[in-house]
């Protein structure tokens, strides 16, 4: 058994990875992915503000609300 040790940098890195990587297509090994985002958490989710919506005038266009 290995012991690793990450900062919250790397365990979020880590974290994210696992979330966007393909799962395998061999059934015996499915339960992998499942396994390590079990060992080490899901992903912390930020909220950032969007962006305002954008008005334009388009009536130059033919285009009226």
């Amino acid at each position: 058994m290995n012991t690793f040790t990450f900062n919250d940098e790397e365990l979020q890195c880590i974290r994210v990875c696992l979330q966007n990587a393909p799962t395998p297509y061999h059934i015996s090994k499915k339960k992998i992915v499942a396994d390590l985002v079990d060992k080490v958490g899901e992903p912390i989710r930020e909220k950032h503000e969007g962006i305002p919506k954008v008005k334009y005038d388009l009536t130059p266009y033919g285009i009226y609300d």
